[in-house]
């Protein structure tokens, strides 16, 4: 018989590096006191000789009949939701729904959960809520529950032998830091349980093909909340966001093994649950209304959609020592390095002013195509000169102070055109970009000097 040899090794719990001994912080995810020791076997010394393999688990690709593969997805009746997750659900897939408290987790899987009870029974585990607050809840919503069980166990053994002995279709579980395994050390919501009740939980679920939806917390940085090797183990990662300060809300794809993840769901919340918003362009053209100078409209593809945010800009004169730089919506050292290149390009310094750069509705702009409109924002204020209501800017800006258009300028344009803008401003087109409408003035610039010297004179 040969003898197994164990080596230590120490495991990070937040993103799963490794390191041959124990320290204070993660080099992977720089987190500190993650690093825990871990017992592993030296696979080089194990006998296998004794080793039986199952040849049923062993299937030849060519023998799989597509038939067997399809009956397995689920299509459910939500637009929205079917664009967030790529237009079906798999048995046997986990998904985790992500989102800070009072986001709408519960009420969005509630809403999930009356729909795919169509298809087959449905178990919803009550882990953060009693079975009376989430009846009243489900009856608030109006939502169909004739094949809904609730269980408000949330000892991981009993919902093994739920799961085990009813077979449903699909299990919601709200959430999974209420989960605990009794053989597992530690309190519920911890790292060591989180990761031990999931892991269990998908080999259950896959094994039976149940559809596994689980909520989980996300942490003040935006993060998932609990270790990070926790969105590694489940199939399909969606977060939950608010759109703005008001009641729309966003579901963005972080991971989907079955689907894409460049497309958004978009969604008001009221009473009724989530409804879906199929033309957000439209919604937020229509509430533009500028009052003043220093606003215009700068539209960001998002997915298949294209979304329009309205950027302000006030540029007063400041009497501190130390003028200052605000960015709310907007990288701050992104406004820092266009108003040095309105300096050193355009020969236009504000060193001496308070420049404050807001995107409305409390939203955020990531995109450098905001760039232009950042910019016509900022000189809008300092020159006190306007711009019309149904006016938008898109384009990059370099270094040399060039303004480049994306590359789906084309399509941009004919969807500005669709909600009723009349004037565009881009960046330099070259001889492929041959660009033209009836219904759109559109106005091109090399660069960032030859605007101060058109626009504002």
């Amino acid at each position: 018989m040969v003898k197994k040899h164990y080596s230590l090794n120490f495991q990070c719990s937040e993103c799963g590096k490794q390191y041959p001994k124990w320290q204070g912080q993660c080099f992977g995810c720089s987190k500190w006191d993650s690093i825990i020791e871990n017992q592993s076997t030296d696979e080089t010394f194990l006998d296998f000789t004794n080793i039986e393999i199952n040849e049923s688990s062993l299937i030849d690709l060519s023998n799989v009949k597509k038939s067997d593969v399809d009956k397995d997805s689920f299509i459910i009746d939500w637009p929205e939701l079917n664009r967030a997750i790529g237009g079906n659900l798999v048995s046997g897939a986990i998904v985790l729904l992500a989102g800070m408290p009072g986001v709408g987790k519960s009420t969005l899987l509630m809403q999930l959960c009356s729909k795919l009870s169509d298809l087959g029974e449905t178990v919803y585990l009550c882990g953060e809520e009693s079975i009376n607050q989430v009846t009243k809840k489900f009856d608030r919503l109006n939502l169909e529950s004739s094949k809904i069980k609730l269980f408000d166990g949330m000892n991981l053994n009993e919902i093994g032998k739920l799961l085990s002995e009813l077979k449903p279709k699909s299990i919601f579980v709200d959430s999974i830091q209420s989960v605990y395994d009794p053989n597992t050390q530690g309190a519920p919501g911890s790292v060591t349980q989180i990761v031990n009740c999931t892991k269990k939980l998908i080999i259950l679920c896959k094994k039976l093909d149940i559809l596994c939806v689980m909520s989980g917390h996300v942490t003040k940085t935006g993060d998932v909340a609990g270790p990070r090797v926790l969105e590694h183990m489940v199939d399909v990662v969606l977060q939950l966001e608010y759109l703005n300060n008001r009641q729309e809300r966003v579901l963005t794809p972080i991971k989907n093994r079955f689907g894409p993840t460049f497309d958004i769901g978009l969604f008001s919340m009221n009473s009724n649950g989530f409804n879906d918003i199929s033309d957000p362009s439209s919604l937020m053209i229509d509430e533009y209304n500028p009052t003043g100078v220093g606003s215009i409209l700068v539209p960001i593809p998002n997915g298949q959609r294209l979304f329009f945010y309205e950027i302000q800009s006030l540029v007063a004169k400041s009497f501190n020592n130390y003028p200052k730089k605000i960015a709310e919506g907007i990288d701050s050292n992104r406004l820092l390095i266009l108003t040095s290149v309105l300096s050193k390009i355009a020969n236009i310094s504000v060193d001496n002013h308070d420049v404050i750069v807001n995107v409305m509705k409390g939203q955020t702009i990531k995109n450098v195509n905001s760039d232009f409109g950042i910019c016509l924002s900022v000189l809008s204020s300092l020159y006190n000169v306007g711009f019309e209501k149904n006016t938008m800017a898109i384009g990059e800006i370099a270094l040399t102070g060039e303004i480049r258009n994306p590359s789906n300028l084309d399509r941009i344009l004919k969807e500005g055109v669709r909600l009723g803008i009349k004037k565009a401003y881009i960046g330099r087109l070259n001889d492929r970009e041959i660009i033209s409408s009836e219904d759109l003035e559109i106005i091109s610039f090399n660069d960032i000097k030859s605007v101060s010297t058109t626009l504002f004179k």
